[in-house]
This record gives structure tokens, C-alpha cells and sequence, in this order.
């Protein structure tokens, strides 16, 4: 299912929504600017002159209200999804790819010995690997990391939580990853 992109009236990106939401936005006029193509068309009732109301949704839109408070709510929260996405689903360890049910989330710095579960402390790892490393360190266990991780900022988060992306919405959002984001891999 395809979806639009939001943006604040700057042009900070905000969400992800769907047609539906964004023909809405479009029908009250609360669309200051958009870019892009065309991705839905709606059909409405016919005029008295006999003609049937047609709303399209551009793929990027911009809409009225406070610009987006990336302080507040740009923070990219840590689930395993958010995680195994970042890290494109592949052990940090061995550096094989692995569905979603054979990966688990590893702490570098274990939690039982102080570390914490935070962005740069955690990486995906599979499951036989999590389970040689344990709750030890790297160099006890001989392991080394085949990456390195980092926190994903907003834009990133954007690509990562939406797998149906057009040309357009990536290109725009590509615009705020930083270089050493994975998405550029």
C-alpha cells in the first residue's frame, strides 16, 4: 500500500500517511505546498453543471500547523524492527542475512555488566551468535563487530519504517541521512 509522505509548511518531514488521510488534507485546503507525482486519485459527486468532483494526492505534501519539534518527536525509538531495519538484517557477528525470527537484539556492552540499552550499544545479531557471545564481552568471546553501530536520525527512520517508497519521497528524505547511514549501503 502506497503512502504520502507529510511534511511540515518548512519542509521537515513528519509521518507517513495514507491516501485516504492525505485527500483529506487536500479537500480542507490545509495543503500549503506538495511535490511529487500523482499517486491517488478519488472520485467525488457530480456538480450541477454535471461533472464528478476528482481530489488527487501528490506523494509529498506539506501541511499548515507548527512546524515539526524534532526535540519532542524526531527521536527514533529502539524496538527490534527499528533495530534489525538499521542493521538491514544482518548479524553484526557472522555478517549473514537472517529473517526477522532468527535475529536478536545483542548489547555490545552487556546490560548485566552496566551497559545500556541504547542506540550505539546494541546490534543485531542471530541467534547462535547471540548465544556464543552471552554476557560477555567481545574480546572474551574472540567476536568482533562487522559494523558499527550508531542512532538513526529521523529522516532514516522514515525509510526504515516504509518499505514502499517512490523515487521522489526516497530522494526527498535521502536529502536528511547522514553519509554513514546503512540506507546508503
Amino acid at each position: 500500500m502506497h503512502q504520502v509522505l507529510t511534511l511540515d509548511h518548512t519542509g521537515q518531514p513528519r509521518h507517513w500517511i495514507s491516501c485516504e488521510d492525505a485527500v483529506t488534507y487536500v479537500a480542507k485546503n490545509l495543503v500549503v505546498w506538495s511535490l511529487g507525482k500523482s499517486i491517488a486519485t478519488f472520485h467525488g459527486g457530480f456538480q450541477k453543471d454535471g461533472h464528478q468532483s476528482i481530489i488527487e494526492t501528490p506523494s509529498i505534501i506539506a501541511v499548515r500547523g507548527k512546524p515539526f519539534d524534532y526535540e519532542k518527536c524526531g527521536k527514533v525509538f529502539l524496538t527490534n524492527k527499528t533495530l534489525f531495519a538499521r542493521d538491514r538484517h544482518i548479524c553484526a557477528f557472522c555478517g549473514d542475512h537472517f529473517s526477522e525470527k532468527n535475529l536478536s537484539r545483542d548489547h555490545i556492552h552487556p546490560v548485566s555488566r552496566g551497559g545500556r540499552d541504547v542506540w550505539t550499544n546494541v546490534v543485531t545479531s542471530c541467534i547462535p551468535c547471540n548465544l556464543r557471545k552471552g554476557n560477555k564481552y567481545l574480546s572474551q568471546v574472540g567476536m568482533e563487530l562487522q559494523y558499527v553501530p550508531y542512532e538513526p536520525n529521523h529522516y532514516e527512520n522514515l525509510i526504515l519504517l516504509n518499505r514502499n517508497i517512490f523515487r521522489d519521497q526516497m530522494d526527498y528524505l535521502l536529502n536528511g541521512v547522514p553519509k554513514h547511514s546503512r540506507v546508503w549501503q
